[in-house]
Parts: structure tokens; C-alpha cells; sequence
């Protein structure tokens, strides 16, 4: 069960922390680097930064893909592929990273207060993770509850 968060931009809008993350993941993050959680939040936010930082792939790719995150030649975040790891790398203006599971703080990462990049990185986890299906309450809070999507849960 997960506690409702209830400060700062999601004051009085009955969201919890797994709706968040894939409404503002830019936000959650912040919060976490600020220290802004506190009490049963801290631990629900602590676990919730691990698992969404080590989503594994879905289990139909196998274990021979990867994430392939594509930056703009200006080296913002554009979007992440899945590509099977032995393709050869990304020729062209813009560059790419790639990692063996999926981070949601990755647009954080390469450029801070990178809002389109957050929603981008939901728009593409949304299409691979859930069938492009809506990100419901039941259906995130299922999702981050089950300790097996993820590296590091």
C-alpha cells in the first residue's frame, strides 16, 4: 500500500509516489536529491528511486537487448530504443548510452530540469512496459510492487 503524497505540487491531488514517477519523473527526483520526503514516505520513495532506476526489459526481448538512450546533438535527452546489445553503434549527430535495464531518471541525469525528457521517457516506457495501455493507479503501484521487474528491487 502506498502512502498519498501531500506537499508541493501534489498537495490535495490524492497521487502516490508510483503515480508520480510517471506523471513527473524530473519532479520525484528532484525530491529525492532535495531530501523533501520524510517519514513513511522516505523509505516508500527510497525503494520506489532503487526499482525505477533498474527496470529490467520485458521478458519477450530475452536477454540479449539493451537500452539504447538517444541524445540530442545539443546532448539532451530525445528517447530510448531496445535494441538487441550486439547492434553497432548509433553513426550520426546524435549520441547514445546504453545500459542493461531502463533508468526513468536518465533525462535527469544527462541534463537536470529536463521536463519534455521526462515526458518522453514515460511516453516510451508506457509503449514497451504496459502496451501502451493507461498508466492507472492499480496498474503503476502493481508494477513497482513486484519485486522481479527489477535489478535492484
Amino acid at each position: 500500500m502506498w502512502s498519498i503524497v501531500n506537499f508541493g505540487k501534489w498537495k490535495e491531488k490524492g497521487k502516490t509516489l508510483p503515480q508520480i514517477i510517471v506523471s513527473d519523473p524530473d519532479w520525484f527526483f528532484w525530491a529525492m536529491e532535495t531530501d523533501s520526503f520524510l517519514g513513511s514516505l522516505k523509505a516508500e520513495a527510497a525503494m520506489l528511486a532503487r526499482r525505477a532506476q533498474s527496470i529490467r526489459l520485458p521478458a519477450s526481448y530475452g536477454n540479449d537487448h539493451c537500452i539504447q538512450y538517444m541524445l540530442t546533438p545539443d546532448r539532451k535527452f530525445a528517447d530510448f530504443n531496445i535494441i538487441p546489445s550486439n547492434r553497432p553503434a548509433h553513426l550520426g549527430s546524435s549520441s547514445e548510452i546504453r545500459r542493461a535495464y531502463l533508468s526513468l531518471r536518465m533525462p535527469r541525469e544527462i541534463n537536470e530540469y529536463d521536463k519534455l525528457g521526462g515526458r518522453q521517457i514515460i511516453r516510451t516506457f508506457k509503449y514497451h512496459w504496459f502496451n501502451n495501455k493507461n498508466l492507472t493507479k492499480k496498474a503503476v503501484e502493481t508494477f513497482f510492487d513486484t519485486a522481479s521487474h527489477f535489478e535492484k528491487p
